[in-house]
């Protein structure tokens, strides 16, 4: 089992750290930039958050390899999705 380390994003105008396993670090560097790529490009600034991320999880739904969703990146989508919500509320 690895260690895990805080880490450190910044998702629109927010900064949120979340623990990760060092494995997990620059996928999660890369999907943060993914997230802030696909909110810039969205007009409704008010809804790009969810918009952006509802956009990105069902791309990873549309696999044309025919492979099965993989549920851990779904959960990690997830948390990290909620870690953002989290972040923007306060």
């Amino acid at each position: 089992m690895s260690n895990k380390e805080i880490l450190t994003l910044k998702i629109m105008t927010k900064e949120i750290s979340i623990a990760c396993p060092e494995e997990d670090k620059a996928g999660l560097i890369v999907a943060a930039e993914i997230l802030n790529s696909k909110i810039a490009s969205i007009p409704d600034k008010a809804n790009a958050l969810i918009l952006a991320s509802l956009d990105l999880a069902f791309q990873s739904t549309q696999q044309t390899s025919g492979e099965m969703v993989n549920p851990d990146l779904t959960h990690e989508i997830a948390n990290l999705i909620s870690h953002v919500d989290q972040s923007l509320q306060n």
